[in-house]
């Protein structure tokens, strides 16, 4: 644990002093000044809560993607050789991201109070969190995979494309809640014979997407079951897969590491 915290200390060091940490910083105030100070009349509490921890979501993924393409390089050797695990390397650079995204985020989440047209209650303060806790890492644990240090020839663009798809059905509404993406490509299997076989494509892909939609509903001011109350719970179990799968791509690589 101390050599985690070490190596997270460089890290950040390291990013706060570079062009990247800058821009990551006016960034973030960019997006106060253009998504919530300038709405006309203020925002309503779904909007605070949706808007910020889907930004800072995406941002935590970009930022552990920057710092994980940072270590890429021949420096990083002499670190990989004192550390007893590689894994301490991955939740390094994890956890860098996610603190300097988290600080960023709770400063927004701050100034934006005084732009929310109904004051923010308690119980909605303690519903919003742990959604956005479990974004940052859901990001932060993604990210890793489209990084060149634990990647292993997998494509960027269909990454992306699958995060985007995922994004975009969030973003469809039908009475009020998020629809499927089966909703939303449910022509796809009408193109074969027999489409019933591929009635199961679409459950899956709702199962998949289920967790994110119910921490979107349990973010709103709307009501929620139990088993939707837990699904921040199971966005950071999910999380936490993925780094451990990170690990273990990381663990058995071969490292060519470039000069620069």
């Amino acid at each position: 644990m101390r050599q985690v915290w070490i190596l997270t200390s460089y890290l950040l060091r390291e990013l706060l002093r570079s062009l990247t940490g800058g821009l990551v910083v006016v960034g973030g105030l960019a997006f106060y000044l253009v998504a919530i100070h300038s709405v006309t009349g203020g925002v309503d509490q779904d909007y605070y809560a949706l808007v910020i921890g889907g930004f800072f979501g995406v941002v935590s993924l970009l930022l552990t993607l920057i710092i994980a393409d940072r270590s890429y390089r021949s420096a990083s050797y002499l670190l990989l050789y004192r550390l007893s695990s590689r894994a301490i390397f991955l939740a390094a650079i994890v956890l860098s991201a996610v603190v300097v995204t988290g600080v960023l985020e709770i400063i927004v989440a701050v100034l934006s109070l005084t732009r929310l047209s109904v004051p923010l209650t308690a119980e909605m303060g303690l519903d919003i969190v742990p959604v956005w806790i479990s974004l940052l890492a859901l990001g932060a644990a993604l990210g890793l995979h489209v990084s060149e240090l634990v990647r292993r020839g997998w494509s960027r663009t269909v990454t992306y494309g699958v995060l985007a798809a995922v994004l975009f059905s969030l973003n469809q509404r039908q009475g009020g809640a998020a629809a499927g993406l089966a909703d939303k490509f449910n022509w796809i299997p009408s193109l074969i014979a027999d489409s019933e076989r591929w009635k199961w494509a679409n459950d899956l892909v709702d199962v998949l997407i289920w967790p994110i939609a119910a921490a979107v509903k349990v973010a709103r001011a709307t009501p929620y079951s139990l088993l939707e109350s837990l699904s921040p719970a199971i966005l950071l179990l999910v999380g936490m897969a993925l780094f451990w799968l990170a690990v273990a791509l990381f663990g058995g690589k071969d490292l060519i590491l470039p000069e620069s």
